[in-house]
């Protein structure tokens, strides 16, 4: 494989062509073209104020620190150890690193009261000359005696204090495709570090290949995994570099203590790819609830890549079931193989076949054999595996007998050997290793190959990985893949915990025996006596192989990998050197069984006299050291321990130690720690999270941290308030109607228009249908002041659909839909409306008002930010303070402006709602809605169109603002519209997502708990759609109308503001008393229109507002116009002198 031959996707670079040479190239290529655009976010998950950094100033940066690391000579060819916690300084010490043209080291930082022996292997593996990370970690290592020996010889770097001036000084360096780029340490290697050397152009080869086996579309990424891990780092950093877009990313801590927030994540950045190990899907299905995904939308998740261990087909199965209501979708799942060896990839994909699954013999598989059966009988007697994906171009995989060297034929298991041009260059100074592992040849002189100690097979152009070489279990000449006794294990009985097993082979009395160790679930009281003779006889009847002993140990304890994969050998010598966390073991031939270890450990009994933690030096105030924590704190930190230990904790005080007394795990440390910062509105940092263990450090830590004041105002807050209630008196203001200061000064309004002489205009009875005329006091007038734009109330054809509706359902559903008001008639106009607009479902509700107030009251909430029209209708402000989230108004129609909005604040919000509408209501005009489209997706946010006044008036054939624009409906994502308008009934709708609607149907409580719409309106929007589909010509006759009003308006020197090719047209006179004059005058002679007057709208956008509908002849038209124009000149002739009258 040629290393130095690219991959071809430039399907993937539509614009650009990225330098595919090397990652420094590519980003300064980026920072070029796209300067200014985002390559990483960093996220808390919990709506945070999120950081960004752009290609611009990675650049900018990197180049800083690579200066400083040329500062004394060439940092050519140098070992720089990349020390970073979680967070954006990560990336640029490792690109500053590149830059330089020295070996980028990735490893976990040094944290306080640690023992750093990885660390200090590594470093002393690779010679380090140079070790980066931020200033706290500096801080440490220099006031840390072992940490400054584990690094000795390292010149230790805060990244964080380098000025960004000597960005100036860096000394460009030719980068050589074939130099080593980056050491990889394998995950798990402490006492014989094996450090993978990885070439600039093996990083580029592993992006490619990257590339062909997600086919990914559009959309960016996000990545929790840890950034040293060799998929935390190709994956969530080079990968994203590579190919231009975005990625954001999260600290596994944040994930692990709440793993809703990395869905929730996915959602509100509208992410693309993401995933990570098996485990991290099981955790999904097993820690979050429908609560916390509340408004998650994850449709948007088109490869779900799941890798680093074992897939199983059950997690897969769960994920789907569980997430397929928030959009994930199944063929999202992107199985995948690889290892650091390879620098990531070796399979994964493709997009037409993913996931796949297939069933085997197991008995067959145990003897190396693949025999594929049709379907799982839920029998012992089958398999089914996961495949993970198809061999890439410029890729050669071969199945090999580990013993013979024998190239295998189809249908045989065994190792799994690798030619690549991403496989590295072989282990760190470590020529033996690297010779039997990297530059294998087959028997018959084939290669070189990369030896990868996995057993495989491939099968329909999969690979399945069936288990470890150096794990396989051989006992009486049989062979056991380990994976699958643990499975084995897991279900033998209820007490064991899932992906805490680990099988393997001891040599006793000089033969292997099976021996097996396993935690048992938190907590758990058993008869253990019971438990491992289930273990024994499961075992033995599934695999024809019992076990020689049995080990079941605490909670949390058997080694793990930082991906979280069990690791046997560590297990295994952890089980032969006695250091297990035993709870209770069997060995064949003894018969006691060791008791529970008793669950108050001596730790507790030598806390006091010991010092209370790390904690101590973070506290600031010297005097906390000496005196118990606030008790109001204590007490809270204790019921927080409570409500997850539950009777472990019991006996639970101050010098508890609650993972080691308690027995409880890493993440139910986390649910504590999240409990509480809820409880009081804070975040502990990451390193001072990893150093509290007791209840009195985590007390301290809340009142150090969070501030006492602070914590204070929280606890009595509640309290604070009923104080000050009760002690204000109570006046008459308060409880009587009359006296209500907001009646008071309605009365007081009425009072100024009566005493002008003109008749109250408003609550004016009609007396029959108002169509292009109205009946009012016996007097018919031509009617501007109704939105029945269609002439669709009143249409024959309309009534007697509402009264053959009357007549079969009544004239009330006369319950909530969701309980028993569902008709079919609801139904029926919900598919109508929705392929009306020309999206996948829609919501009706009973009024326009109320389905604004709901739906986005509902939708958004506290920690969202709605961007709306200034001009927006009432009912959508009323729903933003409804909703509890941030709301601002942009200028009226000002897409710039709101871009503006979004570039500076975009990133401080979880969800951001834009909404505009189809036709605003006062003025007349519209949005230019592509620009609105091409903004929030731009910015990630959601979309909504409010059409009242645009369905059934804008476009063609009435089908709205999309169809006006000629633009695919999808691309918003909310549509609301009204049913009082255009379609002659009464009544809002939500329109867009199948997916958006369900989740409305079954939460809105504006629907929910809400009478269904009459039969009789649902009929009449129903047959209104119809009538319009069939007479067209209604919408080109209303847009002729209102065409005609236009014009002559203008032509006469009358100021119609904005308005432009929609039925509403406006007559701005500038002031309240002259409209109300000049409605009243109207009137008097004709014609019915409305005023609108302060404080509805701005004193000098006072007017008289029309309503054009489809009925309304010419001659009405010309009438009205001219009504208007004497009756000015009469009551206001000034106005035609005001140079801003007239509108051209």
């Amino acid at each position: 494989m040629n290393e130095l031959e690219p991959a071809d996707v430039s399907k993937y670079f539509p614009t650009y062509a990225v330098p595919q040479t090397d990652l420094v190239s590519a980003a300064q290529f980026w920072a070029a073209k796209t300067p200014d655009n985002p390559v990483f976010y960093f996220t808390d998950g919990e709506g945070g104020e999120d950081v960004c950094l752009t290609y611009r100033q990675l650049d900018q940066a990197a180049r800083a620190v690579a200066a400083r690391l040329q500062q004394d000579g060439s940092a050519e060819g140098q070992r720089v150890l990349v020390l970073y916690p979680p967070g954006l300084d990560f990336v640029v010490g490792f690109f500053g690193t590149l830059y330089a043209g020295a070996i980028a080291v990735p490893a976990f930082p040094p944290r306080k009261n640690r023992k750093g022996a990885r660390i200090q292997s590594i470093a002393e593996d690779c010679s380090a000359n140079w070790a980066l990370s931020i200033t706290s970690v500096c801080d440490l290592i220099h006031s840390d005696e072992s940490a400054q020996q584990d690094l000795a010889g390292a010149t230790i770097l805060a990244t964080d204090q380098i000025s960004l001036s000597l960005a100036d000084q860096y000394k460009p360096v030719a980068i050589n495709q074939m130099a080593p780029a980056v050491l990889q340490y394998t995950s798990g290697s402490t006492g014989q570090p094996k450090g993978v050397v990885l070439s600039h152009a093996c990083l580029v080869r592993n992006s490619e290949l990257i590339l062909l086996a997600f086919e990914p579309g559009p959309g960016g990424g996000c990545s929790w995994l840890p950034l040293y891990h060799d998929m935390g780092l190709v994956g969530g950093v080079l990968e994203p570099v590579f190919l231009g877009r975005p990625n954001v990313l999260m600290s596994p801590m944040s994930f692990l203590q709440r793993p809703a927030r990395w869905l929730q994540t996915i959602s509100k950045y509208r992410v693309a790819v993401s995933g990570g190990p098996n485990f991290a899907y099981q955790l999904c299905v097993d820690k979050v609830s429908d609560a916390d995904m509340e408004g998650v939308d994850l449709s948007c998740w088109s490869v779900a890549y799941n890798g680093a261990e074992p897939v199983r087909a059950s997690t897969l199965d769960q994920f789907t079931e569980k997430f397929a209501k928030y959009g994930f979708k199944r063929s999202a799942f992107l199985p995948c193989y690889g290892m650091a060896e390879t620098t990531l990839i070796v399979t994964g994909g493709p997009t037409a076949s993913r996931p796949f699954f297939r069933t085997f013999d197991a008995q067959a598989l145990d003897q190396r054999k693949v025999v594929p059966v049709a379907t799982d009988d839920g029998t012992d007697k089958c398999r089914t595996l996961v495949g993970c994906g198809a061999v890439l171009a410029n890729e050669n995989l071969i199945v090999v007998d580990p013993d013979t060297l024998e190239e295998l034929p189809p249908g045989r298991v065994g190792e799994i050997w690798v030619q690549s041009p991403s496989v590295g260059k072989g282990y760190w100074r470590k020529p033996q290793e690297s010779q039997r592992t990297f530059q294998a040849f087959t028997v018959a002189g084939r290669g070189p190959f990369l030896r990868t100690g996995d057993l495989g097979f491939l099968f329909d152009g999969q690979l399945f990985v069936a288990g470890r070489l150096k794990d396989m279990i051989i006992v009486r000449g049989v062979n056991r893949y380990p994976q699958d006794i643990e499975i084995t294990v897991e279900d033998a009985h209820k007490s064991i915990q899932s992906g805490s097993v680990a099988a393997f082979a001891l040599q006793i009395d000089e033969r292997e025996r099976l021996v097996i160790t396993a935690e048992v679930q938190r907590g758990a009281q058993q008869n253990w006596d019971e438990v491992i003779q289930a273990i024994r006889r499961r075992v033995t009847e599934v695999h024809e192989l019992p076990p020689e002993a049995i080990a079941l140990v605490r909670f949390g304890t058997l080694p793990k990998t930082s991906s979280g994969k069990i690791q046997r050998h560590a297990c295994m010598n952890d089980y032969k050197n006695n250091v297990l966390k035993i709870v209770a073991q069997w060995k064949l031939g003894e018969v006691q069984m060791l008791k529970q270890e008793p669950m108050i450990a001596a730790s507790t009994i030598e806390a006091p006299a010991r010092e209370n933690g790390s904690i101590k030096s973070l506290l600031k105030d010297p005097n906390l050291q000496d005196k118990d924590p606030h008790p109001e704190i204590v007490r809270v930190v204790i019921g927080a321990v409570k409500a997850v230990a539950q009777e472990r904790a019991e006996d639970v005080n101050l010098d508890t130690n609650i993972v080691l007394d308690l027995g409880l795990d890493s993440l139910e440390r986390l649910q504590i720690a999240h409990s509480l910062e809820q409880q009081f509105g804070g975040r502990f940092p990451e390193d001072v999270l990893q150093d509290i263990d007791t209840v009195r450090q985590v007390s301290a830590a809340i009142e150090e941290l969070f501030g006492v004041e602070r914590i204070h105002r929280s606890l009595t807050e509640a309290v604070a308030a009923e104080e000050v209630l009760h002690s204000r008196e109570v006046t008459p203001e308060d409880y009587q109607f009359d006296l209500l200061p907001e009646y008071r000064r309605l009365k007081m309004t009425m009072s100024e228009l009566l005493s002008t002489g003109v008749r109250n205009p408003y609550f004016a009875a009609h007396q029959g249908v108002v169509r292009d005329t109205t009946l009012i006091g016996g007097r018919e007038l031509i009617s501007f002041a109704s939105y029945n734009y269609l002439g669709m109330s009143g249409d024959p054809t309309v009534n007697k659909a509402v009264v053959d509706a009357v007549n079969k359902y009544g004239t009330s559903c006369s319950a909530s839909r969701l309980v028993s008001g569902e008709k079919d008639l609801h139904q029926k106009l919900e598919r109508r409306i929705a392929k009306w607009i020309g999206v996948e479902d829609s919501i009706v509700m009973v009024g326009g008002h109320a389905t604004n107030e709901s739906v986005i009251g509902h939708l958004l909430g506290p920690g969202d930010l709605i961007l709306h029209d200034s001009l927006s209708h009432n009912s959508i402000v009323q729903g933003a303070i409804l909703s509890g989230a941030r709301r601002r108004a942009f200028p009226h129609n000002d897409w710039r402006a709101l871009e503006r909005i979004l570039h500076d604040i975009r990133d401080k919000y979880r969800r951001v709602l834009v909404i505009v509408e189809g036709v605003y209501s006062m003025d007349g005009d519209y949005p230019e809605l592509p620009k609105f489209v091409e903004i929030k997706q731009r910015y990630k946010s959601w979309l909504m169109v409010d059409e009242a006044h645009s369905i059934g008036t804008m476009g063609k054939t009435g089908r709205g603002v999309s169809e006006h624009f000629g633009i695919d409906a999808n691309l918003v994502d909310i549509w609301m519209g009204t049913l009082s308008k255009s379609f002659g009934s009464c009544g809002g709708y939500i329109a867009g997502r199948r997916e958006l609607i369900e989740y409305l149907k079954y939460t809105t409580p504006g629907f929910v708990f809400s009478v269904g719409l009459s039969p009789s309106n649902a009929a009449a929007a129903l047959a209104s759609i119809d009538v319009l589909e069939a007479n067209p010509d209604r919408v080109e006759k209303l847009r002729t109308n209102s065409r005609l009003f236009l014009e002559e308006a203008r032509k006469r020197g009358l100021n119609t503001g904005d308005s432009s090719g929609t039925p509403v047209v406006p007559i701005i006179l500038g002031n309240s008393l002259v409209a109300l004059k000049l409605a009243d005058r109207m009137v008097s002679q004709g014609v019915n229109v409305l005023p609108i007057l302060y404080p509805a709208v701005e004193e000098a956008a006072a007017r008289l507002r029309f309503f054009i509908n489809s009925t309304h002849t010419e001659e009405q038209i010309m009438f009205a116009v001219q009504l208007v124009e004497e009756s000015l000149r009469e009551l206001y002739p000034e106005y035609f002198a005001n140079s801003n009258s007239a509108v051209a």
